[in-house]
């Protein structure tokens, strides 16, 4: 009996998979979707923006992506690698959307507040 015990127990181990490790390099999902939070708001003002004149507007998207990556201390390709690897992780890409969603739909609540 100890021994079938011990063979189910063996068996589902080696079947469950380890936990991936997020490579270093890599910007934790945390602060992915902030950052992604930032770059779809600063996309959306460019949208806006492009009727009145799109130059303007394109300058302004580049100005604010300058600030968005010098507050979170990276650059485009690290920004980028990481948009890369989360795209190849659907399960965790999911998971930092639904946090910028949520962080989105909280921060329009309080400005329909005031």
């Amino acid at each position: 009996m100890k021994l079938k015990t011990l063979i189910i127990c063996y068996s589902l181990l080696a079947c469950s998979s380890p936990k991936e490790r997020i490579p270093e390099r890599i910007l934790p999902e945390k602060e992915m979707a902030s950052i992604l939070k930032e770059v779809h708001l600063a996309e959306a003002n460019f949208e806006l923006l492009k009727t009145n004149s799109k130059e303007v507007a394109q300058n302004t998207l580049l100005n604010n992506y300058h600030e968005i990556y010098s507050k979170y201390n990276i650059d485009k390709n690290k920004f980028q690698e990481t948009l890369e690897y989360y795209a190849n992780h659907p399960d965790k890409l999911e998971a930092i959307y639904s946090k910028v969603l949520e962080d989105i739909k909280k921060e329009r609540s309080m400005f329909d507040q005031q």
